[in-house]
């Protein structure tokens, strides 16, 4: 992030807490229950965000170089982004032609091929068929050049690595990114590396999960033995990127630099700046890392997360504990404090009885986050 943002997002908020003031959206939003319960509404999220919309599937550094690989699963549609021979990266249905089994699972480096399970039919590292063990004249008369992986459009920008489970056409990573672009290659994201990756999943609508990452205003309570003990809950500011946005937690010690000259500035050292790519993915950086969230919806109450943490370069011996605590510190906070507070909001939404939660002026980030699936429901972005 370049200085000048930095000071700048410093003043701002410096100036809100000298006037004990928080950045505000124009009014509260209701949000009804449907938008969480209901499996039409669900329905309608995976055609338009999650089959005919790209989503992020990983940073450029886990798929960097020939045979690393990522699979996720997107609108119910196993895929697998992977780094071929030739350096060109591309996506494909992560679906065996035979039985239609997932091919791989996880994420992986330097493969040179990729081999399902289930009876070892084995695919080069650009899709197409390269062995049936033992299938004897069991699959006469079929062509094999025909019987390779389904593509599937990818695009990389940024950093980001983009995949699209249904459609045809070109996958406009750069338009995705959008003005968020200058900050993401400010902070070379693409030239961060996977460590380590954590897989969780939650009965719960996947927007509540993302929701929990649009507010600070929850800090002071439900992390209070945790984080709260460190980081500011109010003020808070955001900057909306289209469907995009830009939001940070400052820790308390940036209150300090009131007193400080601005060449001493820094808010990369006391801050968690987090990155919302529409519509399921959140970016957040502190410190030394980047840790991706992505929130996959199952069904309407059904939400898988994977978490990968990114660092900077790859860990050494050295290193390597530190980033061990950072990996349970986000498991902690994430698993024994936000996601069980979106799973007890699900129970009381399908209760049948509560029709709707508000959410508060300050919580501008949040409202941003829903007005901007509106609009892409509506095809407008």
């Amino acid at each position: 992030m370049r200085r000048e943002t930095q000071v700048e997002l410093i003043r701002e908020l410096l100036d809100h807490h000298a006037a004990g003031t928080t950045q505000l959206a124009d009014d509260t939003l209701a949000l009804p229950a449907a938008v969480y319960t209901s499996e039409s509404h669900w329905q309608a999220e995976r055609e338009a965000l999650f089959r005919r919309r790209p989503i992020v599937a990983c940073l450029s550094g886990a798929v960097a170089s020939a045979g690393d690989y990522v699979s996720l699963t997107v609108g119910g549609v196993p895929l697998v982004v992977v780094r071929g021979d030739d350096e060109v990266l591309r996506g494909f249905r992560n679906v065996c032609r035979h039985r239609a089994s997932s091919v791989v699972s996880g994420c992986g480096s330097g493969a040179a091929s990729l081999r399902c399970p289930f009876h070892a039919w084995t695919y080069r590292l650009d899709g197409t068929l390269l062995a049936r063990p033992q299938a004897g004249e069991g699959f006469a008369g079929t062509d094999e050049s025909e019987l390779g992986l389904v593509p599937v459009p990818v695009g990389e920008a940024c950093g980001l690595v983009f995949v699209r489970p249904e459609g045809d056409d070109p996958v406009d990573a750069a338009g995705l990114v959008g003005d968020a672009a200058q900050d993401l290659d400010d902070f070379g994201v693409g030239s961060y590396v996977p460590f380590d990756r954590w897989e969780s999943s939650w009965p719960c609508n996947w927007k509540l999960l993302v929701d929990t990452f649009l507010e600070s205003y929850h800090v002071f309570s439900l992390h209070r033995t945790t984080v709260g003990r460190y980081y500011l809950s109010q003020p808070m500011t955001y900057r909306g990127y289209g469907p995009n946005l830009r939001f940070q937690t400052c820790q308390k010690s940036i209150l300090e630099l009131a007193e400080a000259p601005e060449d001493q500035w820094d808010l990369l050292s006391r801050a968690t700046v987090e990155y919302l790519i529409a519509p399921n993915t959140i970016l957040s950086h502190s410190v030394d890392h980047f840790a991706v969230y992505q929130f996959l919806p199952i069904s309407a109450d059904h939400t898988d997360i994977t978490m990968t943490l990114y660092t900077p370069e790859s860990v050494t011996d050295q290193t390597r504990p530190h980033y061990e605590r950072t990996l349970e510190l986000h498991q902690k906070v994430g698993a024994g404090e936000d996601f069980p507070q979106a799973v007890k909001i699900q129970q009381s939404l399908s209760s049948g009885l509560v029709s709707e939660t508000l959410v508060g002026r300050h919580e501008v980030a949040l409202i941003h986050f829903h007005q901007a699936l509106d609009q892409l429901l509506d095809g407008k972005n």
